[in-house]
């Protein structure tokens, strides 16, 4: 496992209520590191994450994982293993009192699920499932233990993966939100600017860890997107110097090139059964959006205006696409039914707006808002009407959601440099230096 060379940066500000005219600073440090003794921040929970059985099982590397995923995640310390009072296992009951002197609210215990006995409650016996990580809460306020589970290990047991998804449903447990340790992040990283730049299509954690290559070129790579199982990645790209659109099978590291027509070839955007691939096309001419079938390649016109029509984002439901068009002489969001019809346009807050990104809940709409000196990340309110920016700017672009909704990653650009950025709901500061410009990104969906 390796750094990965990005510029991700997590940001300890609400997605929703944030000021943006508050300046993004970092949180303290015992934020996001263990201490020696609990002190939690205002609303906040000191954790204490536990690996119970032998210390040279691998599980026991999951532990520092899901520690560090829950100190990114909200708004948490950590004790540190050095001061923990006792050396727990699954036989006998926490010394509460114990754990409660050093300031713990709870105690999470991760362990291999064949070393825990008595497992018939979470759906297995002892020894009968040695491939699975057995988790459980406790509560050191209510003295018990408030929930327990079984795990079964991601194949090739991987424990970092593990790790990522245990704390994934830790959280769930502990705010009612799903975490997002274990989705991905996809962007391109450009090396040289210029004339004889290259680039990279890339895939990380959302931590930064674990980098794969899906493409590189000297030609650009842009507009990444899922597909609604996280399997595949559609992108834009070129091929021989003409534009097309590429789907690449993360499973089997197969590309196929699924569409290289006469002039504009580009903006896929995934619909929410997988099925459907909206794309701009033009054939030489205007640029339109265009819906294609994956299975048989059929193609809908779906836009048939005079204007450039593009980067389309599908509603959850699937019934209606918002996407960016300069039709009334200025780059504005619509929003229109898949059935076609008339387009409506969203109220607009700057000189321009682009980049639409519907949330998860269909309830919002994250936009780009150009102000002339600046452009930043707006949330546009679909039932209320109401408007507020996230981000402070100066130079922000390509909202994209977690597929919990609490969290989006947008690209800035800092020092002449892309960095990514994730506004999240009681998030902290986290910021991996880069040495590439970095651009382009997208959120995986959750993988089950």
């Amino acid at each position: 496992m390796r750094r990965v060379p990005t510029g991700f940066v997590l940001l300890a500000l609400s997605a929703c209520q944030a000021s943006p005219q508050q300046p993004e600073t970092p949180p303290s440090a015992t934020a996001s590191v263990p201490v020696a003794r609990c002190q939690a921040s205002s609303g906040g929970h000191c954790i204490a994450v536990v690996a119970v059985g032998k210390p040279d099982s691998p599980l026991a590397d999951a532990r520092a994982v899901t520690e560090r995923d829950l100190l990114h995640s909200g708004p948490y310390t950590a004790l540190d293993a050095q001061s923990f009072p006792e050396k727990p296992d699954w036989t006998q009951p926490l010394h509460y009192a114990q754990w409660k002197a050093l300031g713990v609210d709870y105690v999470i215990l991760q362990g291999p699920a064949d070393s825990a006995p008595g497992l018939q409650t979470v759906g297995t016996s002892p020894g009968a499932n040695p491939s699975a990580l057995h988790l459980r809460i406790a509560d050191i306020r209510q003295e018990k233990i408030t929930w327990l589970t079984n795990l079964p290990l991601p194949p090739g047991g991987n424990v970092t993966l593990a790790g990522h998804q245990s704390s994934d449903l830790i959280l769930q447990q502990l705010t009612g939100i799903r975490g997002v340790a274990a989705t991905s992040i996809a962007y391109v990283a450009v090396a040289q600017p210029g004339r004889n730049a290259s680039y990279k299509l890339l895939v990380s954690n959302v931590d930064g860890e674990d980098e794969k290559v899906i493409a590189e070129s000297r030609d650009p790579l842009m507009s990444p997107a899922w597909s609604p199982d996280a399997k595949r990645i559609a992108y834009g790209g070129y091929d021989a110097g003409r534009s097309a659109v590429y789907v690449h099978d993360l499973e089997t590291g197969k590309t196929t090139r699924l569409i290289s027509e006469k002039g504009i070839n580009g903006s896929p955007a995934w619909s929410p059964d997988g099925k459907t691939l909206a794309l701009t096309l033009s054939f030489g001419r205007n640029p339109d959006i265009y819906f294609i079938d994956i299975a048989s390649g059929t193609r809908r016109r779906i836009t048939t205006d005079a204007g450039i029509e593009t980067e389309v984002s599908w509603s959850p439901d699937g019934r209606s696409i918002a996407f960016t068009s300069d039709r009334g002489g200025v780059a504005r969001v619509y929003t229109m039914s898949v059935d076609g019809g008339t387009a409506r346009q969203l109220p607009a807050y700057g000189k321009q707006t682009s980049n639409p990104s519907y949330s998860p809940d269909g309830k919002s709409i994250a936009v780009v808002v150009d102000q002339g000196r600046d452009s930043r990340i707006g949330l546009y309110n679909l039932d209320s009407g109401s408007f507020e920016f996230i981000s402070g700017g100066p130079r922000d672009e390509k909202p994209s959601f977690a597929p919990n909704g609490a969290m989006l990653v947008y690209a800035a650009e800092d020092a002449r440099r892309g960095q990514l950025k994730i506004r999240a709901l009681g998030g902290v500061l986290r910021q991996l230096h880069a040495d590439e410009d970095v651009r382009e990104p997208a959120w995986s969906p959750y993988r089950n």
